[in-house]
Protein backbone atom coordinates (compact mmCIF):
# COMPACT_ATOMS: atom_id res chain seq x y z
CA UNK A 1 0.00 0.00 0.00
CA UNK A 2 2.65 2.30 0.78
CA UNK A 3 4.26 1.72 -2.79
CA UNK A 4 1.24 2.62 -4.24
CA UNK A 5 0.52 6.01 -2.19
CA UNK A 6 4.56 6.74 -3.01
CA UNK A 7 4.05 6.20 -6.83
CA UNK A 8 0.91 8.19 -6.67
CA UNK A 9 2.57 11.21 -4.83
CA UNK A 10 5.41 10.76 -7.45
CA UNK A 11 3.47 10.73 -10.29
CA UNK A 12 1.61 13.73 -9.37
CA UNK A 13 4.56 16.02 -8.79
CA UNK A 14 6.06 15.33 -11.96
CA UNK A 15 2.98 15.50 -13.66
CA UNK A 16 2.74 19.32 -14.47
CA UNK A 17 6.15 19.24 -15.89
CA UNK A 18 5.16 17.02 -18.50
CA UNK A 19 2.99 19.77 -19.50
CA UNK A 20 4.85 22.34 -18.62
CA UNK A 21 5.74 24.93 -21.65
CA UNK A 22 9.48 25.27 -21.97
CA UNK A 23 11.20 28.48 -22.15
CA UNK A 24 12.23 28.28 -25.73
CA UNK A 25 8.75 27.41 -26.31
CA UNK A 26 7.24 30.50 -24.78
CA UNK A 27 9.41 32.80 -26.62
CA UNK A 28 8.58 31.01 -30.05
CA UNK A 29 5.42 31.38 -29.45
CA UNK A 30 5.79 35.38 -28.17
CA UNK A 31 7.63 35.80 -31.59
CA UNK A 32 4.77 34.50 -33.45
CA UNK A 33 2.56 36.45 -32.00
CA UNK A 34 4.50 39.55 -32.38
CA UNK A 35 4.84 38.44 -35.79
CA UNK A 36 1.24 38.41 -36.47
CA UNK A 37 0.36 41.48 -35.58
CA UNK A 38 3.07 43.42 -37.65
CA UNK A 39 5.22 40.93 -39.63
CA UNK A 40 7.56 43.90 -41.20
CA UNK A 41 8.13 45.23 -37.98
CA UNK A 42 9.25 41.73 -36.22
CA UNK A 43 11.35 41.06 -39.37
CA UNK A 44 13.16 44.53 -39.13
CA UNK A 45 13.73 44.06 -35.50
CA UNK A 46 14.24 40.64 -34.89
CA UNK A 47 15.88 39.18 -37.77
CA UNK A 48 19.71 39.24 -37.84
CA UNK A 49 21.33 41.42 -40.63
CA UNK A 50 22.51 38.31 -42.30
CA UNK A 51 18.91 36.52 -41.99
CA UNK A 52 19.03 34.42 -45.13
CA UNK A 53 15.02 32.28 -45.81
CA UNK A 54 14.97 29.70 -48.72
CA UNK A 55 11.18 29.75 -49.79
CA UNK A 56 9.36 26.77 -50.91
CA UNK A 57 10.15 27.80 -54.48
CA UNK A 58 13.71 27.51 -54.09
CA UNK A 59 14.35 31.53 -53.76
CA UNK A 60 16.66 32.60 -51.15
CA UNK A 61 15.99 36.05 -49.76
CA UNK A 62 18.15 38.51 -47.58
CA UNK A 63 16.65 40.51 -44.77
CA UNK A 64 16.49 43.40 -47.18
CA UNK A 65 14.23 41.50 -49.70
CA UNK A 66 12.01 40.04 -46.80
CA UNK A 67 11.09 43.42 -45.03
CA UNK A 68 10.44 44.64 -48.82
CA UNK A 69 8.03 42.08 -49.47
CA UNK A 70 5.89 42.84 -46.41
CA UNK A 71 5.79 46.36 -46.34
CA UNK A 72 2.06 46.46 -47.54
CA UNK A 73 1.42 43.72 -44.92
CA UNK A 74 -0.51 44.44 -42.01
CA UNK A 75 -0.89 41.50 -39.90
CA UNK A 76 -0.54 37.69 -40.51
CA UNK A 77 -2.49 34.82 -39.30
CA UNK A 78 -0.27 31.82 -39.05
CA UNK A 79 -0.90 28.34 -37.56
CA UNK A 80 1.06 25.23 -37.04
CA UNK A 81 0.85 21.61 -36.76
CA UNK A 82 2.98 18.73 -35.86
CA UNK A 83 4.98 22.49 -34.29
CA UNK A 84 8.32 20.65 -32.21
CA UNK A 85 10.36 23.39 -30.65
CA UNK A 86 14.14 22.47 -29.32
CA UNK A 87 16.96 23.98 -27.84
CA UNK A 88 20.36 23.29 -28.16
CA UNK A 89 22.15 26.13 -25.64
CA UNK A 90 21.10 29.41 -27.02
CA UNK A 91 19.95 28.23 -30.45
CA UNK A 92 16.05 27.46 -30.70
CA UNK A 93 15.28 25.20 -33.82
CA UNK A 94 11.61 25.46 -34.56
CA UNK A 95 9.74 23.19 -37.24
CA UNK A 96 6.02 21.99 -38.20
CA UNK A 97 3.75 22.48 -40.93
CA UNK A 98 2.97 25.91 -41.34
CA UNK A 99 -0.06 27.69 -42.56
CA UNK A 100 0.02 31.66 -43.04
CA UNK A 101 -2.40 34.00 -44.49
CA UNK A 102 -0.98 37.74 -45.19
CA UNK A 103 -3.42 40.49 -44.86
CA UNK A 104 -2.47 43.40 -47.06
CA UNK A 105 -3.54 46.93 -46.56
CA UNK A 106 -3.16 47.97 -49.90
CA UNK A 107 -6.04 45.81 -51.40
CA UNK A 108 -3.79 42.76 -52.66
CA UNK A 109 -6.16 39.79 -52.48
CA UNK A 110 -4.82 38.01 -49.26
CA UNK A 111 -2.17 35.52 -49.85
CA UNK A 112 -2.27 32.02 -47.96
CA UNK A 113 0.97 29.77 -48.07
CA UNK A 114 1.09 26.12 -46.85
CA UNK A 115 5.00 25.07 -46.02
CA UNK A 116 6.75 23.07 -44.15
CA UNK A 117 8.99 25.19 -42.01
CA UNK A 118 11.76 25.28 -40.06
CA UNK A 119 12.86 28.08 -38.15
CA UNK A 120 16.33 28.67 -36.04
CA UNK A 121 16.56 31.53 -33.93
CA UNK A 122 19.28 32.59 -31.10
CA UNK A 123 17.76 33.93 -27.70
CA UNK A 124 19.35 36.99 -26.65
CA UNK A 125 17.84 38.14 -23.65
CA UNK A 126 14.21 37.75 -23.19
CA UNK A 127 13.46 37.25 -26.77
CA UNK A 128 14.55 34.94 -29.76
CA UNK A 129 16.50 36.72 -33.04
CA UNK A 130 16.27 34.98 -35.93
CA UNK A 131 18.49 33.85 -37.89
CA UNK A 132 17.66 31.90 -41.01
CA UNK A 133 14.49 30.02 -42.30
CA UNK A 134 13.57 27.43 -44.79
CA UNK A 135 10.06 26.64 -46.27
CA UNK A 136 9.07 23.42 -48.01
CA UNK A 137 6.26 23.03 -50.37
CA UNK A 138 4.80 19.23 -48.80
CA UNK A 139 3.75 16.90 -51.04
CA UNK A 140 -0.06 15.73 -51.39
CA UNK A 141 -1.65 13.65 -49.23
Amino acid sequence: MKKIIITTLCLFAVLPMAFAQTQAEKLFQANVEDYQKNPMKNISERATDDYVLISGSGYIANKAQIVALFKNVSRVDVSFKDLKVRQFGNTVIATGREHSVRHYNDGTPDLTTDYLSTYVYEIKGDRLVSLSGQHTVPSSK
